[in-house]
């Protein structure tokens, strides 16, 4: 049951268009060999543990055995945690049709959406999993200081604990320390394993593990499409291969979007997991000031109207790749029923399925792009499960890695987030960075009122 990514899109285009794609591969392709070396070697060197944790598997029993307990005593999870981390739970969480058991990522302190979720909870049936691997991270510390208050009141000093579950890292930060102090249940984020590259790590499987999703079958899918990528050919490595076309299209087209497009609801948050792990590891500046560095803006839309989807890809200058997620088997199919046949609108439509209708949707776009000559990769997923997520998530790690690679930036450097988070802790007040919080003062002082209407 493998995922199947089809590069017709990119490579069957008008037929000058089809030798240029695959003679500028095949020109790359000592280049993409080198890469590929590189990236094995930094493997074996332990640089990018995120890619081996599915074969050290550290805390994965505590993973399972702590999910376990918390469906046999809870009803209800609620994931508390902001950016990468949190959204790399969504993508594992958001792939889980709906069960018995409830879980909810809390993603924002926004107070009207987060002060709504709690107050409706019903906490004696509720765990809190609070994620944060630095353990530092200002609105997710705040959510659990809102929590960990609620609790202490309704549930008193010593029941509250095992309402909640931290998530942090194993070693350092103020979580792990309160861990310490409290005696609270918790897991470990793997050292060299952050944000958006959790997704096959604790901080995603214990919360999708509570939800139904079974880790080792996310595992297994992982370590399968880990054994087709360890082809050196670009050719046979569907990760090499689509980082390729990527830097191709950066180098042709100095691609400006890059858009995934789930055709199937179970892929949507997938879907925006995926682009935002490009934006993370790829949109900063090139080791090398002599090399270009990416000026485009992922993005991911949820699943629309095609018709929509025809307008914003073809409508615009050719600066777009888009990559379609679609599923063969949607788990269960919908019977359209004949009606009014002598409707020519209604008639076709009588005796298809719905999963067939939205799947000929995404056939009908492709083909339209197909015409027009417009970039894109579609990946067909035969069915929507642990094991074809596992594939998905670790052949888009790998995808960046070999990006990064090929464009010459360092996947770990934020300066950008850290700038932020900083400022952000500077102006509510933390104590050393008073500095910071006068700078950000200054910079929001208002100099002239006539331009604040």
């Amino acid at each position: 049951m493998s995922v199947r990514f089809d590069f017709h899109g990119v490579l069957a285009g008008e037929p000058k268009n089809d030798a240029g794609v695959v003679s500028e591969i095949e020109n790359l392709a000592g280049e993409l060999a080198r890469v590929h070396a590189r990236v094995s070697s930094r493997r074996q060197a332990g640089e990018l543990p995120f890619l081996d944790w599915i074969h050290t598997r550290g805390e994965l029993s505590a993973v399972k055995e702590l999910a376990d307990t918390v469906r046999r005593n809870a009803k209800t999870l609620v994931v508390v945690g902001s950016g990468g981390t949190a959204l790399a739970a969504q993508a594992l969480v958001g792939a889980v049709r709906p069960a018995s058991f409830r879980v909810v990522v809390a993603d924002t302190i926004d107070p009207d959406y987060f002060g709504a979720l709690v107050e409706e909870l019903d906490l004696t049936t509720t765990v809190f999993n609070v994620i944060s691997k630095s353990g530092e991270t200002a609105e997710t510390l705040a959510q659990f200081l809102v929590i960990r208050d609620l609790l202490l009141r309704h549930l008193g000093a010593v029941d509250y604990t095992r309402h909640l579950v931290v998530t942090t890292d194993a070693d350092q930060g103020a979580l792990r320390q309160i861990v310490h102090d409290e005696g609270f249940q918790a897991l470990a984020i793997p050292a060299g394993v952050s944000d958006r590259f959790a997704a096959l790590s604790p901080a995603s499987l214990f919360p999708a593990a509570v939800a139904g999703l079974k880790p080792d079958d996310v595992l297994a899918g992982a370590s399968w499409m880990e054994l087709r990528c360890q082809e050196e050919s670009v050719w046979r490595n569907p990760a090499l291969l689509l980082a390729a076309c990527l830097y191709v299209a950066h180098r042709r087209l100095r691609l400006a979007h890059l858009f995934f497009l789930p055709f199937c609801r179970q892929l949507e948050a997938l879907a925006h997991w995926s682009a935002e792990l490009f934006v993370e590891a790829l949109q900063k500046s090139p080791r090398a000031p002599s090399t270009p560095g990416l000026s485009w803006l992922p993005n991911s839309w949820r699943t629309a109207d095609p018709s929509l989807l025809a307008e914003l890809l073809l409508e615009r200058p050719h600066d777009t790749v888009a990559i379609f997620l679609t599923a063969t088997d949607h788990g269960r199919e919908l019977a359209v029923a004949a009606a009014y046949q002598d409707l020519d609108a209604l008639a076709y439509l009588g005796g298809k399925g719905a999963g067939q209708i939205l799947q000929e949707s995404a056939r009908a776009l492709e083909a339209l792009l197909r015409r027009s000559g417009r970039w894109h990769v579609a990946t067909r997923w035969p069915q929507v499960n642990a094991f074809t997520l596992g594939q998905w998530i670790y052949a888009l790690e790998l995808v960046v890695v070999y990006l990064a690679e090929l464009l010459g930036v360092d996947l770990w450097l934020q300066p950008a987030s850290e700038a932020y988070r900083r400022l952000l802790s500077a102006q509510l007040g933390r104590k050393g960075l008073e500095a910071q919080g006068e700078e950000a003062a200054r910079l929001l002082a208002s100099q002239r009122e006539e331009w604040i209407l």
